[in-house]
C-alpha cells in the first residue's frame, strides 16, 4: 500500500511538472496562437454519430489499463487486495477491464451546435396582471420519464406579472425540469466552478478529464454552458500541446472530431507519429475525410492496412498541409521503418479486438 502511494504522488509530480514545462513552452510563442473556429455552414451532430466517425474515435482512443488502474483519492479507501491467479483467469480478468473501459470510452457525449433560445408567447392577458404578483411556472408532471427524455419533452409555461402566458426560456425549462425530474449529481442553480475564472485555474493545474467529466453531469450536449467549456479546454489543450491527458478517456474522440471540424488537426496528427501511432495518424486523417469530404480526396481503407496504403495516405495528406516538422517526423519514421512499427500497431489492436471478443 506504502509503494502505491508513492507511486501516486511521483505521477501527480511528474504530471504538474509536465503542465508546468508545457506553460513555459507557452510563454515562448503564445502570440501564434489561433482560437480555432466552428464552421456554421456544418451541422457536427449528424457527423459525429456516423458509424463509421464513431469506430475511428473508438480506434485512436485505445484502452489504456495503466491510467485506469492508478489510485484515485476517495473519503472511504477501499484496502488493495493481491491475488495470484492462472494465466487464464488472468487473462479474463483483463478482458473483463478492457470492456469495463470500452464501455466507459463509448458513453463519449455528443457533438452539438449549441441549441436556439425559446421566444414564443402564447396569450396577451393584462386584465388578471393586478392579481398576479409573482411569475408562475407550468411544468407537465403527467408522467415520469427520464431526465434525457423529459429535457425534450415536457411542455413547460410561464405565466408573468404583466398577464402574459409564454413558453420558458430554456434556462427556466433547465431548472423546473431539475426539480421535478432531479438528475442524479445536477444543481438546480449552477455551481462557482463553472464561471470562467474558476475553470481557468483548474485548466492551470491540468484537470483536463475531470472538468469535462463534471460539465457531462451539469449540462446537456446541446447546453450553451456545455459547448463554451468544452471548446474552452479543447483550445487550452491544443496551445500547449497536451493530447495525451485525454488519450484513452472518453474525451479524447471529442477532442479529435472538434480540432477535424476546425481544421485543426494537424497538431495532433503529428503527436500520433511522435508517438509511433501510425495507424492512429491514418484513422485520423480518415476522420478528417469524412468531415471535409468537398475539400479532401477520400481513401477507403483494405482490410488489411498495409504498408503501401499507409505511404499513400500520408503522402497525400502532407502534400495538402505543407507542414515542414510533419515531413520531417514522416521521413524518420520511413528511415526508422515504417512497416516494424505498422506491425506494433497492429499486434496492440488486435490483442484489444481479442479481449472484447472474449
Amino acid at each position: 500500500m506504502t509503494a502505491n502511494l508513492t507511486s501516486l504522488k511521483f505521477l501527480r509530480t511528474f504530471r504538474k511538472l509536465s503542465c508546468f514545462h508545457s506553460q513555459l513552452l507557452l510563454l515562448r510563442g503564445s502570440s501564434a496562437f489561433r482560437t480555432p473556429q466552428i464552421p456554421e455552414d456544418i451541422d457536427p451532430f449528424p457527423l459525429f454519430m456516423k458509424d463509421e466517425v464513431q469506430k475511428i474515435m473508438n480506434d485512436i482512443t485505445g484502452v489504456d489499463l495503466n491510467r485506469s488502474a492508478e489510485m484515485k483519492w476517495s473519503k472511504s479507501p477501499s484496502k488493495s487486495t493481491i491475488k495470484v491467479v492462472p494465466d487464464d483467469e488472468l487473462q479474463k480478468l483483463q478482458a473483463h477491464a478492457v470492456k469495463k473501459e470500452r464501455s466507459k470510452i463509448e458513453q463519449r457525449p455528443p457533438f452539438m451546435k449549441p441549441r436556439e433560445e425559446i421566444n414564443k408567447e402564447l396569450s396577451r392577458d393584462p386584465e388578471i396582471a393586478p392579481v398576479m404578483t409573482h411569475n408562475l411556472l407550468f411544468i407537465d408532471i403527467s408522467s415520469y420519464t427520464r431526465p434525457e427524455t423529459a429535457n425534450k419533452e415536457k411542455v413547460v409555461v410561464m405565466r408573468d406579472t404583466e398577464g402574459t402566458l409564454r413558453m420558458a426560456t430554456q434556462e427556466e425549462r433547465d431548472r423546473a425540469i431539475q426539480i421535478a425530474f432531479p438528475a442524479r449529481d445536477r444543481r438546480v442553480v449552477q455551481s462557482t466552478f463553472f464561471k470562467p475564472e474558476s475553470i481557468q485555474n483548474a485548466l492551470q493545474n491540468c484537470r483536463y478529464s475531470y472538468i469535462l467529466d463534471k460539465v457531462c453531469v451539469q449540462y446537456d450536449p446541446d447546453h450553451p454552458e456545455f459547448s463554451r467549456i468544452s471548446k474552452q479546454i479543447f483550445d487550452h489543450i491544443l496551445e500547449r500541446g497536451e493530447f495525451d491527458a485525454l488519450r484513452g478517456t472518453r474525451h479524447f474522440g471529442s477532442l479529435a472530431f472538434y480540432l477535424a471540424l476546425c481544421r485543426q488537426e494537424t497538431p495532433l496528427v503529428l503527436d500520433m507519429l511522435k508517438r509511433k501511432l501510425v495507424l492512429d495518424a491514418c484513422d485520423y486523417v480518415r476522420l478528417n475525410q469524412v468531415v471535409h469530404p468537398k475539400k479532401l480526396v477520400p481513401f477507403s481503407p483494405p482490410q488489411q492496412i498495409d504498408e503501401n496504403f499507409v505511404k499513400k495516405l500520408m503522402t497525400s495528406y502532407l502534400k495538402q498541409r505543407q507542414s515542414k516538422e510533419l515531413k520531417l517526423v514522416w521521413n524518420s519514421l520511413c528511415e526508422e521503418g515504417l512497416s516494424e512499427i505498422i506491425q506494433e500497431n497492429t499486434t496492440q489492436r488486435k490483442l484489444i479486438s481479442a479481449y472484447l471478443e472474449m
